[in-house]
């Protein structure tokens, strides 16, 4: 029997290999999804299309670093036929819900494992997806096979659109690099709130100067915050850049302080944001679009 979930998921629209929503409910017989975020939910109901019912632990707008785990978010898992995470301790959390609701044997996929991380402070950097062609490249196959081992039916459908919106996603990041190579390169130094941007930075070619909260929920001590002002300083940072999840008090702080007078705080990193930026391709056009304007 399906979960209430299920039910409740079934008569919400669903996206299409291009991101956009199409409107369209899910098919009779439709498999249950599980993501832990809602930047991975669009990428899989993209893949998926109508042969699965895919929704999110993390809500819209909050942040799965430090996600606490709600008692119902265990019941969220009750029929899912598939689990997809991260990985790369961003959202460990999904490994107590699962022990929580009795150790659910749903097949797992974790994206992480396919990809050579990062390393920041020692650490794998998770924040892949910001980098599009990880996406193109990693991300869709490994929907695309983790979904056809649940699902053998649907193995051309998730095929195909997967194709599609691998093709979808491409084309979203030659536009974002054709707009990006009209900032001057002098102006192309990142301050960002949290340490979401290393992919981001590499693939489109930006120095990353510093970051305000290197520790989600631990605020940096002033010595912390004078050394950024500082290194900022020097680096004649032309903007500062937060995303909409946090609270922007630090960011108007630090641009304060090092006499910088653009502040950015409308990113969308961990999380889709609300709607016309509330799938992967839009948001990901949005953050691009805003970056531009900031250091153009």
């Amino acid at each position: 029997m399906l979960s209430l979930l299920a039910v409740a998921v079934a008569a919400c629209s669903t996206v299409g290999p291009g991101g956009d929503s199409t409107g369209s409910a899910a098919a009779p017989g439709a498999i249950a999804v599980v993501a832990t975020t809602t930047v991975l939910a669009d990428i899989v109901r993209n893949v998926a299309g109508d042969r699965a019912i895919v929704s999110s632990i993390v809500p819209s707008g909050a942040g799965p670093e430090d996600y606490e785990p709600k008692p119902q978010d265990a019941r969220h898992l009750a029929d899912a036929r598939l689990i997809v995470s991260n990985g790369a301790g961003l959202d460990d959390f999904v490994e107590k819900l699962i022990a929580a609701a009795g150790g659910k044997d749903s097949q797992r996929l974790i994206l992480a494992d396919t990809i050579q991380p990062i390393a920041v402070a020692g650490q794998p950097n998770p924040h892949f997806w910001l980098d599009p062609s990880i996406v193109a490249d990693h991300y869709i196959p490994d929907i695309v096979a983790a979904l056809a081992k649940v699902d053998p039916a649907g193995s051309s459908t998730y095929a195909a659109n997967g194709h599609a919106y691998a093709a979808s996603v491409r084309a979203m990041d030659d536009a974002n690099k054709a707009r990006i190579a009209t900032i001057p390169a002098a102006n192309r130094k990142l301050v960002t709130f949290h340490d979401a941007f290393p992919y981001f930075a590499a693939h489109y070619g930006f120095e990353l100067i510093g970051v305000i909260l290197a520790n989600v929920g631990q605020e940096p001590n002033p010595s912390d915050l004078a050394a950024l002002v500082t290194t900022v300083k020097a680096a004649g940072v032309r903007a500062v850049f937060a995303e909409g999840q946090f609270n922007p008090e630090l960011a108007l702080t630090l641009a304060t302080e090092a006499g910088i007078d653009k502040v950015v705080s409308t990113l969308y990193t961990d999380s889709v944001g609300p709607a016309p930026n509330d799938t992967y391709l839009s948001m990901m056009r949005w953050n691009v679009d805003r970056v531009v304007e900031a250091l153009s």
